[in-house]
């Protein structure tokens, strides 16, 4: 479905991206990880049109793309890594995401409002929040709200940069259990840039690992522990199998601890 070739960026000359080539089949989660500036979100924002990159090819459904321009601005939705500062403080959470049917004509305009305020309730967002502003919402509804509006397009692809990392853990946990019923429901094909394997294996099919700008490892998720080989892709792998040994270990202790409470 989407296929990359041979993509590089340079920015005042140092490489982010060197000859990065993938493919992502329609439907399929792939988590891309990477230490801090391996140019994990310089490939994410060449794939959406916010950079250009120097070289390279990008296909979509076999058809050559111009990332941002024509029908690809529609078909490939990006979701900032903050969300509050995408959107705009202008907007209430509906017209967020009415501004994004009105852009590109989805559905009858006498419908479109009712059309936001729908796909708003399918998010979990409280009725009393699609009026706010974003300065009224908490972070995981901004969340929310910047996913609406993506999906509003009815894209082919979402890529989301690291769409976690602004989130308190309870915010993460939600987000998480969202974009799960969003591939379900939807077989939405998605890019998800993270700095943490930990969440990806609640949500990836495939780990591409990008350490120097480099795609160095790319593995399925079931076997992502045990066939890594590259020495990062091997140092997220030990520390996925110390967080399961963990929570392994804390199970056992809550069922070995004595049950107190009065007669």
């Amino acid at each position: 479905m989407l296929d990359i070739q041979g993509l590089t960026k340079t920015f005042y000359g140092r490489a982010w991206l060197r000859d990065v080539s993938l493919s992502i089949a329609k439907g399929e989660v792939v988590g891309l990880i990477g230490r801090s500036g391996a140019g994990k979100s310089t490939l994410a924002r060449c794939l959406t049109g916010l950079e250009t990159a120097d070289t390279g090819t990008i296909t979509l459904n076999s058809e050559t793309i111009t990332p941002g321009r024509g029908a690809a601005r529609q078909q490939m939705q990006y979701l900032w890594q903050d969300p509050t500062q995408s959107l705009s403080p202008y907007l209430t959470a509906q017209n967020t995401v009415l501004e994004t049917l009105n852009g590109f004509g989805i559905g009858p305009r006498a419908q479109r409002l009712k059309q936001a305020r729908s796909l708003l309730a399918t998010f979990d967002l409280p009725q009393d929040s699609f009026t706010r502003r974003t300065h009224a919402l908490s972070g995981g509804q901004c969340q929310r709200v910047a996913l609406a509006r993506a999906l509003a397009a009815e894209p082919q692809v979402l890529i989301l940069d690291e769409p976690l990392s602004s989130l308190d853990l309870a915010a993460q946990l939600s987000t998480i259990r969202l974009l799960q019923d969003i591939h379900r429901k939807r077989a939405t094909t998605m890019l998800i840039v993270s700095h943490d394997l930990a969440p990806l294996r609640h949500l990836a099919h495939r780990i591409v690992v990008l350490d120097d700008a480099r795609i160095v490892e790319d593995l399925p998720m079931s076997c992502f522990a045990t066939q890594a080989q590259n020495p990062l892709s091997r140092a997220y792998a030990q520390t996925l199998q110390t967080d399961q040994a963990e929570a392994a270990s804390l199970s056992a202790h809550r069922e070995t601890e004595p049950a107190t409470g009065g007669a």
